[in-house]
């Protein structure tokens, strides 16, 4: 390898995993670290949506739109075992409210003279009626024309198949076409397996190491494990540092003594989980996209058997990776959901799980959070540091093509030409995969069949891996049956997981690749057995299972509010 054109990318969230992927699949070898593991940022604490931006035209943002739902369609093709349709519905409960300010934001997002103004002097309804949803919403449909999607509906509140909402508030439910993307967790370490793929076609080297940091000496690189600090990897000169980091951007810059100005204002976004079945019950399986008293729309999600509520949006200064849901957010999304499904009686008890990450936005010192440019970009440095290239913005939906930017202009500075295979390229897990609900019942019949396992273990290790189960199934030695405690997955399937998924610790595996965080009733015998697993495969000391178990679950009640049965 020609170690003068590796790229070293710092952050293996799913903006530094999809670069990678492109500069790979033009040849360039690639090394990625991470502080922590892989998506533990922005990538696993979003809304899970990969939509279009709808709320980013009354600013103006018409070609995030335009590219975002060009983005959607394609995930759509390319990644069906992770990215799925999904209906949104709007309550609205006037015809013609919420006009003018809805243009104060349009001519605000242009940065129109006298727009802030004027919306600081003059009171306007901001609630948003039916005529301007119903005009929001054709031309949303026009942006996505070339998609396969159905377009936008208006219906009376209390029509069959709708969500049971308050029909004493609302009188309509506007409806259009979004896609939920479950887990971007996975999502992220299938594309990791896709970069080996590449790598190993291409004769390219391709390392991921999480839980490192880098140090520059003189131009070199010097990556130290922060797990066992004595290990040190050979100094190299990489031919540009690409800041991945996300919202820490500004603090990654620091690291690497950087001068540059403030980067990153990025906001907080909480959710929260809950199983009250009355709730699912009343949602069905369409989205609630609904406006909270403060104005911020906000989500309501079928995920699974439970219910996904948010988004807050909160400037915040510090870590990011140090936040958490503060009380006053709990109390606004659970208001939020009282006010639509006033039925349910939603209380905080009822919340199983709530999480909060930092999106990775431009600094922008003044004005409402919600009105920062979602758009991405990025700031290059040159200097005794060498070509840093650092990463602003980005959202789940259009990842691929940020990556696309990126890479071209790395390419370009290189003297390289740049071309892109990603626009068709499937996302592994993704071929062959079944095209009707009745044809991928009886794929995950057979499989069932195949390894005597049941139909929930294998639609859980379906849902994980997509086609590609078959053969990591097939790769395991004399296949066991015996099953994770408290759990559908098999103990060989979690070795495994250990193994060839990047795992370090044990929140690896519950919070990024088994996705137990998610489960109603995690249980201590499914965390101890996940110790025992780490301990088998020489990631963990037995002596040390009690200490990190103890320490986990902490972590668990700290930043998810999780109770361990």
């Amino acid at each position: 390898m020609n170690q003068t054109e590796r790229v070293l990318i710092l952050g293996a969230g799913i903006n530094g995993v999809a670069i990678a992927r492109e500069l790979l699949l033009n040849g360039i070898p690639v090394c990625m670290i991470d502080q922590g593991d892989l998506s533990q940022g922005a990538s696993s604490k979003s809304s899970r949506l990969v939509h279009g931006g709808l709320r980013y035209l009354e600013y103006g943002d018409f070609s995030l739109v335009k590219e975002s739902v060009h983005e959607r369609g394609i995930l759509l093709d390319l990644a069906p075992h992770f990215v799925k349709p999904l209906r949104f519905a709007i309550p609205l409960a006037h015809r013609a409210t919420g006009v003018m300010s809805s243009g104060l934001r349009f001519l605000s997002g242009f940065r129109v003279p006298g727009a802030h103004w004027l919306n600081n002097q003059f009171s306007f309804s901001s609630e948003r009626g039916m005529y301007l949803v119903d005009m929001g919403l054709s031309m949303y449909d026009w942006f996505a024309s070339k998609g396969n999607l159905p377009r936008h509906s208006v219906h009376n509140v209390g029509e069959p198949g709708l969500p049971d909402i308050n029909q004493d508030k609302f009188r309509w439910l506007a409806c259009y076409s979004d896609a939920q993307m479950r887990f971007p967790e996975r999502f992220v370490v299938a594309l990791l397996h896709d970069c080996q793929k590449i790598a190993r076609q291409k004769g390219l080297e391709f390392e991921l190491l999480t839980y490192h940091q880098l140090s520059l000496k003189n131009r070199n690189a010097q990556l130290t494990s922060l797990q066992n600090p004595n290990l040190n990897h050979e100094l190299f000169a990489p031919k540009v540092i690409i800041n991945a980091s996300g919202a820490c951007g500004d603090l990654t810059l620091q690291q690497v003594d950087v001068a540059s100005p403030r980067l990153m204002g990025g906001t907080k976004g909480s959710h929260i989980i809950t199983f009250n079945q009355s709730l699912r019950d009343a949602l069905g399986e369409q989205a609630i996209y609904s406006e909270a008293s403060d104005g911020r729309l906000v989500f309501i999600l079928p995920f699974g058997d439970c219910t996904l509520i948010g988004t807050t949006d909160v400037r915040v200064e510090g870590n990011p990776l140090d936040v958490t849901a503060s009380p006053e957010e709990l109390e606004y999304l659970v208001g939020m959901v009282n006010m639509v499904f006033p039925q349910v009686k939603l209380t905080n008890d009822d919340i199983n799980l709530h999480y909060s990450g930092v999106r990775p936005l431009p600094y922008q010192p003044e004005g409402k959070a919600a009105s920062i440019s979602r758009d991405h970009s990025i700031k290059e440095h040159e200097g005794p540091s060498g070509w840093i290239v650092t990463l602003v913005g980005g959202k789940l939906t259009s990842w691929r093509a940020f990556a696309e930017n990126v890479t071209g202009r790395i390419l370009k500075k290189l003297g390289k030409s740049y071309h892109s295979e990603s626009k068709t390229r499937l996302i592994p897990g993704a071929e062959h995969y079944p095209q009707t609900a009745d044809i991928l019942k009886a794929e995950q019949d057979r499989l069932a069949e195949k390894y005597q396992l049941s139909q929930a273990s294998i639609q859980t290790l379906w849902t994980l891996q997509g086609t590609m189960i078959e053969e990591i199934l097939d790769s395991l030695p004399d296949f066991s049956t015996d099953l994770l405690p408290g759990t559908n997955i098999p103990r060989q399937y979690v070795l495994w997981t250990i193994n060839h998924e990047w795992v370090e610790t044990i929140g690896d595996l519950v919070e990024r690749r088994l996705m137990l965080i998610f489960d109603e009733t995690l249980q201590a015998a499914t965390l101890q057995a996940l110790a025992e697993c780490l301990v088998e495969t020489g990631k963990l000391e037995a002596a040390q299972i009690p200490a990190t178990l103890e320490i986990y679950q902490a972590h668990l009640t700290k930043f998810y509010g999780k109770r361990i049965l």
